[in-house]
């Protein structure tokens, strides 16, 4: 063989490989990036950044959760129950800001058979400065300009460590992605683990009071983020639900200097979303029995899937929802009482 032949057919031999790694790619599809999964396959746990937008895209749903890790141990099955949806995805990405969720939420609703979606409030949406967190959902998979999928299409990690990932879950699964991105199992829920992961960071004094207004800023940008869907799709039913953080994370608060500040930037959040009629809102971090029992917990903040489940059951029955005429209400009470509270109790 010649030198010119064996450079032709190493260059035919690559061109092949590369070929049938990007059929392979395309066909399996891991992150559901072109079509909903062949051979009776699930949408199952791969890479929550590079996925999402797939499910978003290419599953068949009326009900969309999104949210970040504390969505993120719910079963996407629970909500199909008739009440809060028939056919549910689950759209959780850990420590997402709203500028990921907003890239949710244009495909989501873009979709005239979504009827319904599910959205954690977390605290620190509205606390954060919206522009020190970029979205982190990568622009190749979001958009639909088919010249950047080569960075999906040979992409090693998808190539051996994602599409295989994607297969042996399925098989563990059961085929199904009803378990998708839940760590509940991977964790100890215990008092002494979650005051341990927290004592070493505690404040050892308090820090001065912050204004009852330091956040509006960050409030109204998230507001005028989240209210142009609300107002752009009136049949849709968008249910929030700020999630239930321990005794541990009002202690930080309180050291912090931050509790009015924070249930104030709330408040206004409450009080803008409830002025239309497509938004419910369900409180759960005035649950005392919840946020006092450590054991729920693994730090200051996730809760075990048990809780998860608990928030599901409150959203499907009714439990736990404020309205106007209550969540102010609801809020001072809790913060009254959360500021009364005897916070060193909790650590001896």
């Amino acid at each position: 063989m010649t030198s010119k032949q064996y450079f032709v057919k190493s260059i035919a031999w690559s061109l092949g490989l590369l070929v049938m790694i990007a059929a392979t790619v395309v066909i399996i599809d891991p992150f559901v990036h072109y079509h909903a999964p062949y051979f009776h396959l699930a949408a199952a746990e791969t890479e929550e950044r590079g996925q999402q937008i797939g499910v978003a895209k290419n599953m068949s749903y009326d009900t969309a959760i999104i949210g970040s890790s504390m969505s993120e141990n719910f079963e996407a099955g629970w909500f199909d129950d008739g009440i809060l949806g028939n056919s549910t995805v689950k759209l959780s990405m850990q420590g997402a800001h709203f500028d990921d969720y907003r890239r949710l939420l244009n495909v989501t609703l873009a979709r005239p058979e979504t009827k319904r979606v599910i959205i954690s409030l977390d605290n620190y949406l509205i606390l954060h400065n919206p522009k020190e967190h970029p979205t982190t959902i990568p622009e190749y998979l979001e958009n639909d300009d088919l010249s950047d999928d080569i960075y999906y299409l040979w992409n090693k990690s998808v190539a051996f460590v994602f599409l295989p990932q994607f297969l042996i879950n399925n098989i563990t699964e059961g085929f199904s992605a009803d378990s998708a991105y839940c760590w509940a199992d991977s964790y100890v829920f215990d008092e002494y683990v979650a005051k341990a992961t927290y004592l070493p960071f505690r404040l050892m004094k308090p820090q001065d009071e912050e204004r009852f207004d330091s956040y509006y800023g960050y409030v109204d940008e998230f507001l005028n983020g989240m209210v142009p869907y609300i107002e752009a799709r009136p049949d849709v039913e968008f249910i929030f639900y700020s999630p239930p953080y321990s005794i541990l994370y009002w202690d930080d608060c309180i050291l912090r200097g931050r509790l009015t500040a924070e249930i104030c930037a709330i408040n206004e959040v409450y009080k803008k979303l409830l002025e239309y009629d497509n938004v419910r809102m369900f409180y759960f971090q005035d649950d005392w029995d919840i946020i006092t029992d450590l054991d729920n917990y693994k730090d200051y903040s996730h809760f075990s899937k048990d809780i998860s489940h608990y928030i599901y059951e409150c959203m499907r029955d009714g439990k736990h929802e404020v309205t106007s005429k209550t969540s102010f209400d609801t809020l001072l009470k809790f913060s009254e009482d959360v500021a009364d509270y005897d916070h060193e109790s909790t650590f001896h």
